[in-house]
């Protein structure tokens, strides 16, 4: 297999008479294949990268142990949040379209030195949104059929299966990748919507009606705000995933705008999709039996056998298994592409920047693949695919919270030192965006929890620490490393001068309205 590589100058690209690695010679060298999908296919990646049936399956659980039927109220809570993390997504985007994402915004918005960190730190979360995937994945195939045809599969012959199935697709191509997220994103959506209609439609089996109890504070019982805190921290995993639009800037037409348009239509659907479906899911269950429902392992699986019987169970496991190929899918697409980012910026080995005769970063493909199971499956022998799951998943919720609450203010900081500041859509919303995401971090770390999820949280901060070495390495030993940070980019990137710039600031001019 042919493959082709960056052009080498100066090292591995061309350098500015500074010594700085510009923005438009990174988009000459870029190796993906350029506007080969649009705004709806950005949606498509954010959508399906959320999981929304798998969260229902998997996440809901946890919510109703801490609030109940005030779970509602959590997705409800949330959404403000994720509509204003996308605002700032989307206006990163208008000026950065990239296939790092959030690493290059950050990168922009807060330096070089602290861009490498965020970046070691973001991929490390992708990569573990993945493997978890993964294990999961096999995990739920092997207990579906041995519940259903007695029949027993080790459940990591699936994880391989998955894992094979979506490297082939994305050496392929990304539009091929997410034809086929399409289809299960579409096939997922269409039967929680339809189970939740059915629900909706025939009432409660406990008896009751509908009305706006899953709304209410009091609705949590003993632990009133404090669980409904603890709930938005699962919310908040739920719409994981929702950034990974982002990363798709070198390979969207017209990116400025069809990264904003596809994000703002992923901020609708998935928030409403969680409302809807876990509205219809407290009500089928029962409103009097929320501790049931809370130790209940598989609650979307006990609604759907109710209301719908054996052969519809059947079919709701299928729409949630799909869920979850579909998210592991979409992690492992947008991980690839920060990997691609990182290795041509030579924050990670620059081979990671190589792509095969079809335009993608299949150096990339195959590391995210090879981690992806060195990460999920020993721990998954040791404890399950299932906690697998739980342990990653809330390892991931703090990554991406601080992650979020980091772009939020980041979006303040590069738009007033790029000169286009507005001090109600950068400023107010910018940082409103990041005080919502502060109190389901704080009850995530707050008070510690028992076992391992206590240990969780200085695991992230270890993982902080040894990005921390490797940029003071790099920046000692390669300096020229740290120049290129951030540089990758669809188009030239208009906004200022980056502080290690030998002028930085001296020549910056503020733009005024109109070319802003």
């Amino acid at each position: 297999m042919t493959e082709s590589h960056p052009r080498r100058v100066h090292g591995d690209l061309a350098a500015s008479p500074h010594g700085e690695i510009t923005p438009a010679q990174v988009a000459e060298d870029a190796g993906l294949r350029q506007a080969a999908i649009d705004w709806k296919q950005v949606a498509i990646l954010s959508v399906a990268g959320c999981g929304p049936a798998s969260v229902i399956a998997l996440n809901l659980q946890f919510m109703g142990q801490f609030a109940g039927s005030a779970l509602v109220l959590a997705f409800v809570l949330v959404w403000p949040g994720i509509l204003l993390l996308v605002n700032t997504f989307a206006e990163f985007s208008k000026r950065l379209p990239t296939s790092g994402g959030l690493y290059t915004w950050n990168s922009k918005a807060w330096g070089p030195n602290v861009g490498f960190v965020y970046g070691w730190t973001f991929i490390g979360a992708y990569l573990v949104f993945s493997a978890a995937g993964f294990a999961v994945f096999g995990g739920w195939v092997e207990q579906w059929l041995q519940s259903q045809f007695g029949l027993h599969v080790p459940w990591w012959i699936f994880t391989f299966l998955a894992l094979a199935y979506v490297c082939v697709l994305a050496y392929l191509g990304i539009a091929q990748s997410l034809h086929a997220a399409l289809t299960l994103l579409g096939f997922e959506m269409v039967v929680l919507i339809a189970l939740a209609v059915w629900v909706i439609i025939d009432g409660p089996k406990s008896g009751g009606g509908f009305d706006l109890t899953p709304f209410h504070v009091s609705s949590a019982g003993a632990l009133g705000w404090g669980g409904v805190g603890l709930a938005m921290t699962y919310a908040v995993l739920s719409h994981v995933g929702i950034e990974e639009g982002a990363t798709l800037g070198l390979e969207v037409r017209d990116p400025k705008r069809g990264i904003p348009r596809g994000l703002w239509v992923a901020a609708i659907v998935v928030p409403v999709f969680y409302v809807l479906i876990s509205y219809a899911m407290v009500y089928g269950y029962g409103i009097g039996k929320m501790k049931a429902f809370g130790e209940d392992s598989a609650p979307l699986q006990t609604i759907a056998q109710t209301y719908w019987g054996k052969f519809g169970l059947f079919i709701v496991v299928l729409a949630t298994v799909s869920s979850i190929l579909a998210f592991s899918q979409t992690a492992f697409i947008a991980g690839a592409r920060v990997l691609y980012t990182l290795g041509r910026e030579h924050v990670l080995p620059s081979a990671l920047a190589r792509v095969s005769r079809r335009r993608t970063p299949v150096a990339a493909i195959a590391v995210m693949g090879v981690i992806s199971i060195a990460l999920g499956v020993p721990l998954a022998f040791i404890t399950g695919p299932f906690n697998v799951w739980g342990y990653f998943g809330f390892l991931i919720s703090i990554a991406f919270l601080v992650s979020y609450i980091f772009t939020n203010l980041g979006l303040i900081r590069y738009t007033r030192r790029a000169g286009y500041f507005h001090w109600f859509r950068h400023g107010v919303l910018g940082l409103l965006g990041s005080v919502v995401f502060l109190y389901p971090l704080y009850k995530t770390v707050w008070p510690l929890q028992d076992g391992i999820y206590g240990i969780l949280p200085f695991v992230y901060l270890g993982w902080i620490v040894i990005g921390v070495g490797l940029m003071l390495y790099t920046r000692s030993r390669r300096p020229e490393v740290i120049a290129r940070i951030g540089t990758s980019l669809a188009e030239g990137d208009d906004s200022i001068p980056e502080p290690h710039a030998p002028h930085a600031g001296r020549e910056e001019r503020p733009r005024s309205p109109k070319e802003s």
